[in-house]
């Protein structure tokens, strides 16, 4: 395999990348000649992991070609159309169980798959079944001989579905989840014990237990997440559990002074986190990551589509009335004072479609956003007035596409239009709630219905049961009801953002540490994948975030998604083909619909209206 090299620009360090990769695809060719034999020497601290892998039988089979294979990302090679683009969905591989060990070199880890891989999901890195040999013991701040402490930071409030028996005590506080589990506990910590069991279990962390600790804060309002109370929280963790990683999941997005002080001890942070400029990452480099894009990707991605299916090409998916109409466009978004990172999320499309030739008749704005921290009460309410507004603007301005770029509103623009019987085209940008079906069947349906677009980076699902989520809780804990699992699949990230902290943790190899696993990370080819259910996941040079590519997606309102009770679902276009920003072919949206497009699963998370 080729080397891979980047080289960090400003007076920063030349970081080598070819090693690690080299060694895994050394551990793939090792896998096909002896599929349970895998020997990692031992290894100075200071020193880059190298693999060194069984030598070959010269009557074996080659290792499977191109970097994708490598990736576990897709069942065939790829080529340049398959890096912008191209490919269709592909069948799952199938995932045999590898053989018992051989000898001195058992298989501790059930990988499965062809090529062999950690686990089913198409995201995980290439199988290490096993490890022997010295890991380099306290490499770094929660990291010993024989663990690694991760940390996640909630509030104090209930987000338990049914009762209040899922809530915590009042008082919050620190919870070991590798402590035998009580007879009643909190939802929360049900679901993380599950994740912990499943991660350990199937990947490869060289000796270690990775150990979650759960932290319950005192904050049960919006109002009580102040910079002093984070800081002192961080201070706190530092002393115990004195984490390698935290997973901080906070009220408004509050986390900034508690990365701030975690941060600045060197200590890594994971989450997905929605609407961040690319800054926000930057800040401390290789030590703060999120499985979702920063702002300029998802909306390079969103305006891409706008300039290369809407911009060139006259309306298709309005009402009779104004069909075939040069488009023109207004832009939608939110003002909201508790999200300015939406705010901006608006102007960098809006630089992105001026730049490519489109331009905006005129803006809209609301005051609150409910994608925003799961949903807010009155969402509806509060935007009525300047719904009414807007849609009146949109009405004078003869605006026959409205570019919405996230936060959704309840229902209050929908009713507006209906109420001013104007049924325009709308396009909205994904933002892990007005993607999702649920929120989709909040709208008034008279003008939603037909004429609504999304870009989205929520890969295409079938029914919820048969989702990696599920299934890894499932495996995680056998007994857990199916109500926690889809809670936890439905209204949170732990499954994402866990499998891309434990793919750091293996790709970082045996010496475990911030750097380590930035070179890891880096080390990723920048591949596309065919296969609709699986983003594109890699990192380009001064880049922390996960996703690279995005699909669209259009309402259908009396179709019924996979495991939902109530019609109205986002069908994906082109079975889901899934593009990089930069690789949307030109065409007019309609083009790409077909009676066999599947409705995705993905409910979203809608909160409080």
């Amino acid at each position: 395999m080729a080397a891979w090299r980047s080289g960090i620009e400003g007076g920063e360090r030349a970081r080598r990348y070819s090693p690690l990769f080299g060694g895994f695809m050394g551990c793939l060719l090792a896998i096909f000649v002896l599929p349970s034999a895998l020997n990692v020497p031992q290894s100075n601290p200071t020193q880059t992991l190298e693999f060194a892998p069984i030598p070959p039988d010269d009557e074996a089979p080659p290792p499977a070609a191109a970097n994708l294979a490598s990736l576990s990302l897709g069942t065939r090679g790829s080529s340049p159309g398959d890096a912008l683009g191209g490919g269709g969905p592909q069948d799952p591989p199938p995932v045999p169980g590898l053989p018992d060990g051989i000898g001195e070199r058992p298989v501790t880890k059930r990988c499965v798959g062809t090529p062999p891989r950690q686990t089913e999901d198409r995201m995980s890195p290439p199988c290490v079944a096993h490890f022997q040999g010295d890991n380099g013991g306290a490499t770094h701040a929660g990291v010993t001989e024989d663990e690694v402490t991760i940390l996640f930071y909630l509030d104090n409030f209930c987000t338990g579905p049914r009762s209040m028996a899922d809530c915590p005590p009042a008082a919050g506080g620190l919870f070991d989840l590798w402590e035998a589990p009580t007879t009643e506990e909190y939802l929360e910590i049900r679901l993380l014990r599950a994740m912990q069991n499943y991660f350990n279990s199937r990947f490869q962390t060289y000796n270690r237990r990775v150990h979650f600790w759960l932290f319950v804060g005192s904050v049960g309002d919006a109002s009580d997440g102040s910079p002093e109370l984070r800081r002192a929280d961080a201070a706190s963790h530092l002393e115990q559990p004195n984490p390698f990683a935290v997973l901080p999941y906070l009220r408004n997005g509050s986390e900034q002074d508690y990365l701030d002080v975690m941060a600045q001890e060197d200590r890594l942070n994971f989450g997905s986190f929605t609407a961040r400029p690319a800054e926000f990452f930057r800040k401390y480099p290789g030590l703060v990551w999120s499985y979702e894009p920063s702002i300029e990707e998802s909306a390079n991605a969103f305006a891409s589509f706008v300039c290369n299916r809407l911009v060139p090409y006259p309306t298709s998916f309005t009402d009779s009335e104004n069909l075939g109409r040069d488009r023109r466009l207004a832009l939608l978004y939110p003002t909201d004072v508790e999200a300015p990172v939406l705010t901006a999320f608006a102007e960098e499309v809006r630089r992105h479609v001026e730049k490519c030739g489109g331009s905006f008749v005129v803006d809209g704005t609301y005051p609150v956003s409910g994608s925003f921290n799961g949903g807010r009460a009155g969402t509806t309410d509060s935007n009525q007035a300047s719904a009414a507004t807007n849609i009146a603007t949109f009405v004078a301005n003869e605006v026959t596409t409205i570019v919405w770029t996230q936060g959704y509103d309840g229902r209050a623009h929908t009713d507006a239009a209906a109420n001013a019987q104007y049924y325009p085209e709308w396009v909205v940008a994904g933002d892990g709630h007005v993607d999702g079906y649920q929120t989709g069947q909040l709208t008034n349906q008279d003008v939603w219905d037909g004429h609504a677009w999304t870009v989205t980076t929520v890969p295409l699902s079938a029914a919820l049961e048969e989702s990696q989520c599920y299934l890894a809780f499932q495996e995680g804990n056998p007994d857990m009801s199916a109500a926690d699992i889809e809670y936890g699949c439905q209204t949170h990230t732990y499954y994402q953002d866990l499998q891309m902290l434990f793919t750091g943790i293996q790709v970082a190899g045996p010496v475990l540490t911030p750097d380590s696993m930035d070179r890891g990370f880096h080390a990723i080819p920048a591949v596309l994948s065919p296969d609709p259910a699986t983003p594109a996941c890699f990192y380009r040079l001064n880049d922390y975030t996960c996703v690279k590519d995005a699909t669209a997606a259009y309402w259908d309102g009396s179709t019924t998604p996979p495991g939902g009770t109530v019609a109205g679902c986002w069908r994906y276009a082109e079975g889901g083909r899934r593009f990089y920003a930069e690789a949307w072919p030109k065409a007019d949206p309609l083009m790409s619909r077909a009676a066999s497009d599947p409705c995705n699963s993905f409910a979203g998370a809608v909160g409080a209206l």
